[in-house]
Formats: structure tokens, C-alpha cells, sequence
């Protein structure tokens, strides 16, 4: 085979050939892994953190006057450390003076129960229980519920409750569920 000055040698456009794959590979991978970190982007902080710190004299406040009149939240998850993916909600409120006059609103969301990976936001679940929800007894007010997640693993609960208009009582519990 004659050589022509002006042809490429077929070994040189071997070698074009094998470092154009590579570079192609290369920024092929680099597409890759952008679409990848863009896909499962998560923000580092919450969205609402602003509003939130507007609150929180607001909550601060809800939190002693709850405190000053002797409200006592008993909750039966945060006994556990390991629950089932189905398992009860058992809230009871209980206060000597001001437990009668608790029902004044039954569309009033009185629990706010939050269930969250913990350092996520992606996977979120929350439920809201009402004063129809609630039940009253001889010395306290009672929520069973039954509870079902979708999935299972190490995940953080927490728990608001407004046995009142402006008091809050708060509690938060890292629980592995199976």
C-alpha cells in the first residue's frame, strides 16, 4: 500500500479514534453523574427556616403557658424504641382544671404527628388528629388511632399537641421501625 503525503497513516487515526472514545466516554460520564447529584439533590435546610425563626417567640409562649397550666401528655410511642410499620397512636391528655373545657372546636387540630428520616426531607409523613378525634373519660382526654407506613427504618417522630388555643406541648423521639 502507497502512502500519500497527504493521508493520515491508519495507525494515527487509530489512535484518533481510541482517545476520541475515550473523551467521549469522559464527558459521557460526567453527563452522567450531573444528572445523578441533580436527581437526588436535597437541600441542607429546611425551606421554611425563615418563618420558623418568626415563630418562635409565638411557640416559645405556647410551650410555658401549656407548661403553666399542667397540662401532662402521655404518649405511648414514645415508651418504644422499635414499632411495626402498623401499629396505635395512644395519646392522653390529662389536666385537673381545664380538661372540660378542652372540646370547643372540633375541627381544631389538636395533635400533629410528623415522621421523617432523620437529616431528610424527601421522605415525610404527617397526620393531624382533631377534637372529634378525642374521647373523653373519667380523668383524661384519649386518641387511639391506628397508624400504617409505607416503609421501614430508622426514622425521627415528632409529636405537637394543642391541648388549648395558644399552648403547645412538644416532643420528639428518634424510632426504628420494622
Amino acid at each position: 500500500m502507497k502512502h500519500n503525503k497527504n493521508q493520515l497513516h491508519p495507525s494515527v487515526k487509530r489512535i484518533f479514534l481510541i482517545i476520541g472514545g475515550f473523551f467521549f466516554l469522559f464527558f459521557l460520564a460526567i453527563g452522567y453523574t450531573i444528572y445523578i447529584a441533580q436527581k437526588n439533590f436535597e437541600p441542607i435546610m429546611d425551606s421554611r427556616y425563615y418563618e420558623k425563626g418568626l415563630n418562635y417567640e409565638k411557640r416559645k409562649k405556647e410551650f410555658l403557658k401549656a407548661k403553666e397550666r399542667n397540662w401532662i401528655a402521655d404518649v405511648n410511642i414514645l415508651k418504644e424504641e422499635t414499632l411495626t410499620k402498623n401499629f396505635n397512636l395512644n395519646i392522653k391528655l390529662q389536666n385537673d382544671q381545664y380538661l372540660k373545657s378542652f372540646f370547643s372546636n372540633e375541627n381544631r387540630t389538636v395533635v400533629t404527628l410528623k415522621i421523617s428520616y432523620p437529616a431528610s426531607i424527601r421522605k415525610y409523613y404527617e397526620f393531624s388528629f382533631k377534637e372529634s378525634d378525642f374521647s373523653l373519660n373519667s380523668n383524661s382526654i384519649e386518641l387511639n388511632k391506628n397508624i400504617s407506613l409505607p416503609s421501614h427504618g430508622n426514622f425521627e417522630f415528632s409529636i405537637e399537641i394543642h391541648p388549648e388555643e395558644n399552648a403547645t406541648i412538644y416532643y420528639t423521639k428518634k424510632i426504628y421501625v420494622e
